[in-house]
């Protein structure tokens, strides 16, 4: 894989990779942008939120829980709606035998729409990127974590390697102020692309986001390259329905620039 250089702006770096252009071009018919916050969708996530509400249930519980110590930004790439083509690829990327097919689409997604936003967020963050981390497993995996190899390594940014606190479950989905470790000021003055396969609670990337901080971080950006959505649940119901009614999926299109 190419790996993600300055050329005179990062835009024109991602209109300049016509094959990889293409695999994103591939993935449109199953892709769904974000919707736009309010009117019942979350202002930090883009899922569904209660009427009257800015904030979905667990985005509320993370920054009541937080102390508001959380990412600057979220800024989920696509849906990821369960049993959908793109919630397909984002959990075979990583299985035991992972799907090559399904890692090409990831990582030319992920690292055109960062380039296509590299300064939407540096506007949001008051300066463009100066480190870049991933979720790490907290299931026990061994290694560097796939979203690592198919992204981070691709951009010009040191990577930080958190470490996960052995006393909390893999599947715990609370808010955990120590669900992560790092050093102490590897991060100071840092702003912090943090990456995530999926949000499903988004406990893991806010317990992060809050040990960046904690570490040194000015400013955290979270870019999710699927948001779970569960068609079946309830509340979902009014979500999917505008999904169905939007229009189709654009790389060019930001959460952080209404952020």
């Amino acid at each position: 894989m190419k790996v993600y250089r300055v050329l005179p702006t990062y835009r024109q770096w991602a209109t300049a990779q016509h094959d990889e252009m293409q695999v994103v071009e591939r993935q449109r018919n199953y892709l769904r942008s974000p919707l736009p916050a309010g009117d019942g969708i979350c202002v930090v996530c883009r899922s569904t939120a209660g009427s009257g509400f800015e904030l979905c249930y667990q985005c509320g519980q993370h920054r009541s829980a937080s102390g508001g110590i959380q990412a600057d930004v979220v800024a989920p790439i696509a849906y990821s709606v369960a049993r959908e083509q793109h919630d397909h690829n984002l959990i075979v990327y990583k299985s035991a035998q992972p799907s090559a097919v399904a890692m090409g689409n990831l990582s030319s997604l992920t690292v055109l729409y960062l380039a296509f936003h590299w300064d939407c967020f540096a506007d949001v963050l008051g300066g463009r990127f100066t480190h870049v981390v991933t979720v790490p497993s907290t299931r026990g995996r061994p290694g560097v974590h796939p979203l690592e190899t198919i992204v981070a390594r691709r951009l010009p940014l040191p990577v930080l390697r958190p470490v996960s606190n052995p006393a909390y479950r893999g599947d715990d989905r609370s808010f955990r102020h120590d669900r992560f470790q790092l050093p102490q000021s590897s991060a100071s003055g840092g702003r912090v692309l943090l990456l995530d396969d999926t949000w499903t609670t988004g406990s893991r990337v806010q317990s992060l986001a809050f040990a960046l901080k904690a570490a040194g971080a000015v400013a955290v950006a979270a870019v999710i390259i699927g948001r779970r959505v569960n068609p079946s649940y309830g509340p979902s119901a009014l979500l999917m329905e505008r999904l169905r009614a939007a229009r189709e999926f654009d790389i060019a299109r930001c959460v952080a620039e209404g952020a």
